[in-house]
C-alpha cells in the first residue's frame, strides 16, 4: 500500500467541500485528476469513503474513520515544513565543533558562549584537542567544522585560511638569554619543553627550527599550554607557544621572550570540513558570527 500525502489532501478537500469540482479548486488540480486520485485511494484502502447524496459527497463510516487521521497527518507535515523553513529553526539544534588547543581555548571558547547567548535555541559542542585529533573528528563525521593550527593534506578535507597567529620562544625571566636577540647556534644543546606529538604548534616550530639547524632537545612534553608555561616557570627549559597564550604571563613578567635571528614564527590558522558534507545553516551562522565577534579578517 502506497498512500500519498497528495491523496490524503484530496480526500480531506472532498470531505470538507462535499464536491469533487470544489475540492479540485482547493488542491489546484483538474476535476478528473481529483476524482481519479480519490478513486485510487479507495482502491488502495479497499473501502468506499463517500456516499453520493444528490450532487454532493458525504462521508460514510469508513470515511469518517479516516478523516481525523488524514487531517492529523497533513497537519504534522505542515509543522515539519514550517519548522525547517523558518529562520529560527535554521539556528536551532546542536553543532559539533572541533578545535586545536590554542584556537579552542583562546578564541572559540568565548565566541561559542556569545553565539549561544544570542541564539538560545542552539548549542555548540566544542571539543578541544590537538590538530591531528581535530582532523580525525572531521574524517569520522564527529564534527561538522574544525579549526586547526597545523597542516592538513588529506584530500577528503576542504581547508580554508582562517586567521593568522605568531609563535613566541620564551623562558624563565632569570634565564641568561631572557630578553635577548640571539643567533640560532646559541640555542643548540639547550633543553626544551614541547607540545605533544600531533600538535600544530609543535609541527610548525620543528619545521622552522630545522631550517636553521636549531637542533632542539626535547626534555619534557605536555599537551596543554598551561602545563608548558608552568614547567618553564620552574626552569625546565625553553618553550614555544602562541602569543595568544602568553599575554598574561608576559605582562606580569613571569616569563620572558627570546628573539632568534632568522626564525620566522608567523603561522596560519585553518578552518576545515569534510568535502562530502555541506555546512548546515547553523554551521554557517556560527562561522560568520565567530569571524565578526573575534574581529578576524575574512
Amino acid at each position: 500500500m502506497r498512500i500519498t500525502l497528495k491523496q490524503l489532501a484530496i480526500f480531506e478537500a472532498v470531505a470538507r467541500s462535499g464536491q469533487v469540482a470544489r475540492a479540485a479548486e482547493l488542491v489546484n488540480l483538474s476535476a478528473p485528476a481529483t476524482s481519479m486520485a480519490l478513486g485510487e485511494l479507495e482502491k488502495q484502502l479497499d473501502a468506499r469513503l463517500f456516499e453520493r447524496v444528490g450532487n454532493r459527497l458525504r462521508l460514510n463510516s469508513q470515511g469518517s474513520l479516516l478523516l481525523p487521521l488524514a487531517t492529523e497527518t497533513l497537519h504534522k507535515v505542515e509543522q515539519i515544513e514550517h519548522l525547517f523553513s523558518s529562520p529560527e529553526a535554521q539556528l536551532s539544534g546542536t553543532l559539533n565543533v572541533a578545535a586545536s588547543s590554542t584556537i579552542g581555548n583562546y578564541l572559540l571558547a568565548k565566541s561559542t558562549v556569545a553565539f549561544c547567548q544570542q541564539h538560545t535555541a542552539s548549542m555548540v559542542d566544542l571539543n578541544i584537542n590537538n590538530t591531528q585529533a581535530v582532523i580525525n573528528a572531521i574524517l569520522e563525521f564527529r564534527a561538522e567544522v574544525g579549526f586547526i593550527e597545523g597542516q592538513c593534506l588529506d584530500s577528503r578535507i576542504k581547508v580554508e585560511a582562517w586567521h593568522k597567529d605568531r609563535l613566541l620562544v620564551f623562558c624563565h625571566p632569570g634565564h641568561p638569554l631572557a630578553g635577548q636577540t640571539i643567533e640560532p647556534k646559541e640555542l643548540r644543546g639547550l633543553p626544551w619543553v614541547m607540545r605533544e606529538a600531533g600538535s600544530g604548534t609543535r609541527e610548525y616550530f620543528i619545521n622552522a627550527a630545522n631550517t636553521l639547524d636549531l637542533q632542539p632537545i626535547e626534555k619534557f612534553s605536555f599537551s596543554t599550554p598551561d602545563a608548558i608555561k608552568q614547567a618553564v616557570r620552574q626552569g625546565a627549559g625553553l618553550a614555544v607557544l602562541s602569543e595568544l597564550t602568553l599575554e598574561k604571563e608576559l605582562s606580569r613578567k613571569e616569563l620572558a621572550i627570546i628573539e632568534i635571528q632568522g626564525l620566522t614564527l608567523a603561522r596560519q590558522f585553518y578552518r576545515i570540513r569534510h568535502k562530502s558534507r555541506n555546512p548546515t545553516p547553523l554551521c554557517d551562522a556560527f562561522n560568520q558570527f565567530s569571524q565578526r565577534f573575534l574581529n578576524l579578517a575574512p
